[in-house]
């Protein structure tokens, strides 16, 4: 995989463009809003990355195309969110994506060269920005999909998979998850194929702004006075006597009671 340089002067690929669509779910999905956070408002552009694959007989480029599409078809369901398209809300003044099943892009290409004259293919390059279109020609600004998908063939049988999509539908850890997802939707001889992972799209309660906590403290306080035992208080009201006093007449008398056990006089 390549990350593609966002440097526009290229090399021209000879990219021949032969299929340019939009793929829908395979099964109806709710028509919902998708919250965005705050990060998520400020990340409205596209990531374009670029998958190389190497020629073999029992996967031509052909085959590649018809299983991705076929994979996307499947994953847009619980994924309803890719195929939806940006809405502005007017009453939270806020981005959010309307999930209404508008289609993701899918392009299909060929190219003159073979990956061994794209040079490293582990290095970005700026010609690689070819193999992910950011835009579908047929279709105007507020009506472009979220994210792109694109199979392109090379002369030599092998081929490239470029995905152009927004930063507001992933992050990096996401974009891994959906990637892994889609590969295991990849399979027309299984129905019903479960996910590899359960992906979680509830932003509004991972990253939804929360307001400051405010813990309420209790207003501090002297520790109360100990208060003097019932026997103290009958003490003082018979001869008047305060707490040292009290005391001190406790040490004499155990002072007199040690003499008295050990036969002194007193």
């Amino acid at each position: 995989m390549a990350i593609i340089s966002p440097d526009p002067s290229m090399q021209d690929l000879k990219i021949t463009f032969q299929e340019s669509t939009l793929v829908f779910p395979s099964q109806q999905t709710p028509t919902q809003s998708l919250f965005l956070s705050n990060i998520d408002q400020f990340l409205n552009f596209s990531i374009q990355t670029a998958h190389f694959f190497k020629a073999s007989p029992h996967f031509p480029p052909e085959i590649a195309a018809k299983r991705l599409k076929m994979a996307l078809e499947k994953v847009l369901v619980p994924y309803d969110f890719m195929a939806g398209r940006l809405n502005w809300n007017p009453h939270s003044c806020r981005l959010e994506i309307d999930c209404n099943a508008a289609g993701a892009g899918f392009v299909v290409a060929s190219s003159e060269f073979s990956p061994d004259e794209l040079g490293d293919l582990f290095r970005p390059n700026v010609r690689f920005r070819q193999l992910a279109v950011e835009k579908l020609r047929n279709l105007d600004d507020d009506k472009q999909p979220l994210c792109i998908f694109q199979v392109t063939a090379f002369k030599c049988g092998g081929f490239a998979i470029g995905v152009s999509l927004n930063h507001m539908l992933f992050d990096g850890l996401a974009a891994i998850m959906f990637q892994q997802n889609l590969a295991s939707q990849a399979f027309d001889d299984v129905d019903n194929k479960p996910l590899a992972l359960i992906p979680c799209h509830d932003r509004r309660q991972i990253a939804a702004a929360r307001h400051v906590p405010a813990p309420r403290i209790s207003e501090a306080r002297p520790p109360p006075v100990p208060q003097p035992s019932s026997c103290e208080r009958r003490l003082r009201r018979t001869i008047g006597l305060q707490t040292p006093q009290i005391e001190l007449k406790r040490t004499q008398l155990s002072e007199n009671q040690g003499k008295r056990s050990s036969g002194g006089r007193w």
